[in-house]
């Protein structure tokens, strides 16, 4: 599933700008019906797999695709044990 996910993240940045032209085109309301609907069309025909919304995070360690906590891209399992073994900097398991 990493190779999966690595071609979305690139297929995703390879039409992004194209793709929020789009989407400013199709919600102007200060332009005509027939553009802000041709918009929508064109953006249509983009491939599904260039969705931001497809994009998953997964762990960068075990590549685990479920509970993973952005902010360190680690899965729980895998923050749970390198905060045990003080591997995360100013970070410790809290034990009373």
């Amino acid at each position: 599933m990493k190779n999966l996910d690595s071609k979305r993240r690139k297929a995703f940045a390879s039409y992004e700008i194209k793709r929020r032209t789009l989407q400013a085109v199709a919600v102007n309301q200060n332009l005509k019906v027939s553009l802000r609907w041709w918009a929508q069309i064109e953006k249509s025909k983009l491939p599904r797999r260039s969705s931001l919304s497809r994009v998953h995070n997964h762990c960068v360690q075990t590549h685990r695709s479920r509970s993973v906590i952005s902010f360190y891209k680690l899965s729980r399992l895998r923050f749970r044990k390198l905060a045990s073994q003080g591997a995360i900097a100013g970070l410790r398991k809290a034990s009373w």
